[in-house]
C-alpha cells in the first residue's frame, strides 16, 4: 500500500512540473493579430475620455466647480439644535430603570447556555478515550 502511494505521488509531481513548464511555452507564441489601424483605434478609445453633455452644460459645470460657494447650512431649526445639543459637553444623564427583581429569562437563557458547554466539552473527552480500530498505514 506503501508503494501505490509513493507511485501515485510521484505522478502527480511530474505533472505537475510538466505543466509548470509548458504553460510559458505555450503562452509566449501569443500574438496580436490586429492590424495597426485596429490597434490605434482601440488605444485612442481607451485613452479618450468620452463625455456626452453639450457645450452649454460642460462650460456651466466648469463655472460652477471654479467658484468657491458659500456654506449654507439647509438643515431645520429643530436639527440644527438637536445636532448642537449632541455635540455639547452638558452633563450626562444616566437612567435607571425601576426593575430590580431577578430576571428568570436570563438566568435560564445563561444556564441553558452553560449545560450545552458542559455537554459538548463531556461528549469531546468520551470521544477521545474510544480507542480507534482502525489504524492507518503510514
Amino acid at each position: 500500500m506503501n508503494a501505490q502511494i509513493t507511485s501515485r505521488l510521484r505522478i502527480i509531481v511530474v505533472a505537475t512540473g510538466l505543466a509548470l513548464m509548458l504553460v510559458p511555452v505555450a503562452s509566449a507564441g501569443i500574438e496580436d493579430g490586429r492590424s495597426p489601424d485596429t490597434k490605434d483605434a482601440a488605444l485612442a478609445a481607451q485613452t479618450q475620455i468620452a463625455d456626452g453633455r453639450s457645450p452649454d452644460t460642460l462650460d456651466a459645470g466648469i463655472a460652477a466647480h471654479s467658484t468657491p460657494a458659500a456654506s449654507v447650512d439647509l438643515r431645520s431649526p429643530d436639527t440644527k439644535d438637536a445636532a448642537q445639543l449632541a455635540h455639547s459637553t452638558g452633563a450626562t444623564v444616566v437612567v435607571q430603570t425601576g426593575s430590580s427583581r431577578f430576571d428568570w429569562t436570563d438566568a435560564g437563557i445563561g444556564a441553558a447556555g452553560g449545560f450545552a458547554v458542559a455537554l459538548m466539552l463531556v461528549g469531546t473527552f468520551v470521544l477521545m478515550r474510544i480507542p480507534s480500530r482502525d489504524k492507518l498505514a503510514l
